[in-house]
């Protein structure tokens, strides 16, 4: 096992268990130094942003229920905001992090103290930046672990790793975000990605193959992997050459186990799977590949690691790559989301059914155009880029996040009102409208989205997270959602419970809850590109319990 490989295990296992951070009886706490740090990767060395010098950053681990203080200090060149991917935040919107939506920037040289607060989550979530398109590099693993009692009957007892994909850039990425925000730019190619840190041995520079990350286990064993899926923009399926995976949880919720030789993943979802150290040979690949449904053009780089038995039956190497579906390949990336159910059946109170009477919000979700004349940085065509909900392109206020708006009774800063069903001359309209337009709903509210995807072309599926809340996906078909059949075939029993749902190029997802945290949470497409152009929107729930009070050292809205 090389050097850099055993240092990087090390750091893991000390961030997991020693981290900057001393337990409480209540409470975990850490602290974030946001730093410049010279990595090289695919031939290039580059200053890229991190947190503790850390790429990927430093993993959380807190027991189920939980607090967790997190003292973010920024001593990068310009500013930065850090979220909790599917952690609720009960009552708790002042520390979910999306700039200008629930706060607005650390500015460089401040810091700011998230109060992130757990609740029924178990397994793996993760955290990252949420401001320009910093998540590139700032993000790690956020693990909660079951109570004392749970742990010994659940997947979490058994020795466990996380995998931790993402998307690599020779390029500057506020400069990306920058110009992608500014005229519309089409989605800047990725360089390439890595596992844990790694490029892997497809990767060749000067005719030598990039490090790897290696996992090594014992033979007999069963092993628990923690799957965060951190890239920009790309699905990926994931295998193991020779071995089946269990799927036992998603999103930080458990799901009915299924064996599968392969897992699909779309940025923004997390994943817990377990398999058995069952095989004879020494050493066995462990490949993402990409899952494209768009037609855009995509790196097709193969990203590998390697698991290593540490007391093997056979000392020969298998080299065959598991054998993952297509990229093209759309039905068996439907039919592979479609097999997720929850583990139990779930209750009135949490899934609305029956009697209820849900009020039904239908957003089209594209890939969309803009017109931007007379702006210094509109294309020459008067029109650029965007992306919509019901031909709704959100634009976040400046001068105020949205959240301090909403409580300060400041409303000239955004506008409640939003078309819940697609809207004739909004459909049929040559630009998308950009607009801080909200959702507004009543604390209890029973809610249904339906998403459809009517992109033209060649945009594809969209990972699609709400923030504050999970989920539960009651229907997903191909085609034209008909809203007085469709939900006839809906599973209300055990569908899944999700914060990033996948709607497939041209098809619709449902998905219900209730509107039980009140305050102000994002949502919004996780392919960043389409964030950047304004997939997204925020919801405000009102008429409930009053939030928590504003923590001290609130970043200001003034530079």
């Amino acid at each position: 096992m090389s050097f850099l490989i055993l240092s990087f295990l090390v750091l893991s296992f000390l961030s997991a268990w020693f981290p900057v951070a001393r337990a409480q009886a209540t409470a975990v706490e850490y602290n974030f130094v946001v730093e410049q740090a010279n990595f090289t990767k695919f031939c290039e060395t580059r200053s890229i942003l991190t947190v503790n010098g850390m790429y990927p950053g430093p993993e959380i681990r807190v027991r189920k229920g939980q607090t967790v203080h997190v003292n973010v200090q920024n001593d990068a060149g310009y500013g930065i905001t850090i979220h909790w991917h599917g952690v609720k935040q009960p009552r708790n919107p002042w520390s979910d992090g999306p700039e200008n939506v629930t706060q607005c920037l650390i500015q460089p040289g401040k810091n700011f103290t998230y109060e992130v607060i757990t609740s029924d989550e178990i397994g793996t979530l993760w955290w990252h930046a949420h401001s320009d398109w910093s998540r590139a590099t700032v993000h790690g693993a956020f693990i909660i672990l079951p109570s004392s009692d749970e742990l010994a009957v659940s997947p979490y007892r058994f020795p466990n790793y996380t995998l931790v994909f993402a998307t690599w850039y020779n390029q500057d990425l506020k400069e990306i975000s920058d110009i992608i925000s500014a005229n519309g730019s089409s989605i800047a190619d990725a360089t390439g990605y890595t596992l844990n840190g790694y490029p892997g041995d497809q990767v060749t520079c000067n005719n030598v193959s990039e490090p790897m990350y290696n996992m090594t286990v014992e033979h007999g064993k069963t092993y628990l992997l923690r799957l965060v899926h951190a890239a920009m923009h790309e699905p990926q399926y994931f295998g193991i050459m020779g071995h089946n995976l269990t799927v036992v949880a998603r999103d930080g919720a458990l799901v009915k186990n299924f064996s599968t030789p392969y897992v699909l993943l779309y940025p923004g979802q997390t994943m817990d799977v377990t398999f058995e150290a069952n095989q004879n040979q020494s050493r066995y690949y462990m490949l993402y590949r990409y899952f494209d449904d768009s037609g855009v053009n995509t790196n097709e780089q193969n990203t590998t690691g390697f698991l290593i038995y540490s007391n093997p039956v056979d000392s020969t190497v298998n080299t065959a790559f598991p054998t993952l579906p297509g990229a093209k390949d759309n039905s068996t990336a439907f039919n592979f989301t479609a097999r997720l159910r929850s583990k139990n059946s779930r209750t009135d109170t949490e899934v609305p059914r029956g009697n209820v009477t849900v009020k039904r919000i239908i957003l089209t979700v594209r890939v969309d155009t803009v017109n931007c004349s007379g702006s210094s940085t509109c294309p020459s065509a008067g029109n650029k880029s965007a992306a919509s909900f019901n031909r709704i392109s959100f634009a976040a206020p400046t001068e105020l996040d949205l959240l301090r708006a909403y409580v300060g009774g400041n409303t000239s800063l955004y506008n409640t009102s939003y078309p819940l069903t697609p809207e004739e001359e909004l459909a049929n309209a040559t630009y998308a409208y950009q607009g801080t337009n909200v959702i507004e709903l009543n604390y209890g509210d029973p809610v249904e989205i339906v998403y459809q995807a009517i992109d033209a072309g060649p945009a594809g599926g969209h990972p699609l997270h709400l923030h504050g809340y999970s989920f539960f996906q009651v229907g997903m078909n191909n085609g034209t959602f008909d809203n007085s059949t469709d939900p006839a075939s809906y599973n209300t029993d055990d569908p899944p419970e999700l914060n990033t749902a996948v709607v497939f190029g041209s098809g619709w997802i449902a998905v219900r809850f209730f509107a039980n945290n009140p305050g102000v949470w994002f949502m919004h497409c996780h392919f960043e590109s389409h964030a950047s152009w304004g997939m997204s929107t925020a919801l405000i729930v009102k008429n409930g319990p009053n939030l928590l009070p504003a923590p001290a050292g609130l970043p200001s809205c003034s530079a």
